[in-house]
């Protein structure tokens, strides 16, 4: 049996389901006497974030190399880091990673394609929406992702951070998150929003969106548990 290594701790409460959703995934699969093999890592999220905001890419790196290096000294056979933010620096981070990793913008993309998505929304910190997480990879794919305005961008970080982070779901925050994610859908015809931040599922559901919702935090979990299976 492959064994699991997770960059976690970014934030905690996403680490949580992360590791819930990879054990029952895993057994509705395997069987309910079957138990998935995983290694956590939590690092402090404080830490990374201000490498993000510093703009210290080679700081962000080094923090979860040496994580994924501790993760192969427990055993894992490969890793996967639960948060969208870090993977800005995904490309560097894999040049010096000792372990294969699962990428969510990747299995994210392949999910997007597989079910014929054409004009995406997507959602998140201001860190994944202005660098252009997933604009660039799915237009290869051929699907058009756009991002709200520098205005909206602010104000979803701030619907965010601190208390969806920290796991408090507000309902006027809720409220505020599902009329500009709305405003978007429409504005650019989508057939799809994306929850580009792990905590936002937290918030938002399926069936609160004009739109099928896209949660990079399940399809990431299912990546990871089909990489188990191996």
């Amino acid at each position: 049996m492959k064994k699991a290594g997770i960059v976690g701790g970014l934030g905690p409460i996403s680490t949580l389901d992360y590791y819930k959703g990879i054990i029952d995934g895993y057994r509705a699969i395997a069987g309910q006497d079957k138990y998935p093999h995983i290694f956590i890592d939590s690092i402090n999220m404080t830490e990374l974030l201000d490498h993000v905001s510093c703009g210290n890419i080679d700081a962000l790196v080094d923090l979860i190399v040496q994580s994924v290096e501790d993760l192969a000294k427990a055993g894992a056979d490969f890793a996967a880091i639960a948060s969208n933010t870090p993977h800005i620096a995904i490309n560097e981070i894999v040049k010096k990673s000792v372990l294969p990793l699962i990428s969510i913008v990747d299995a994210t993309c392949e999910y997007a394609k597989e079910h014929g998505y054409r004009n995406i929304t997507v959602i998140g910190t201001k860190f994944t929406m202005n660098c252009g997480l997933y604009s660039k990879p799915m237009q290869l794919k051929g699907i058009n992702a756009f991002v709200p305005d520098v205005k909206d961008i602010e104000t979803i970080q701030h619907l965010i951070f601190p208390d969806l982070e920290n796991g408090i779901v507000n309902m006027e925050d809720k409220k505020q998150m599902i009329e500009i994610s709305e405003k978007y859908i429409r504005k650019y015809d989508c057939d799809a929003l994306l929850l580009g931040c792990t905590e936002i599922p937290l918030m938002i559901k399926e069936n609160d969106i004009s739109v099928p919702v896209i949660n990079t935090m399940q399809v990431h979990i299912d990546a990871i548990i089909k990489e188990l299976l191996k």
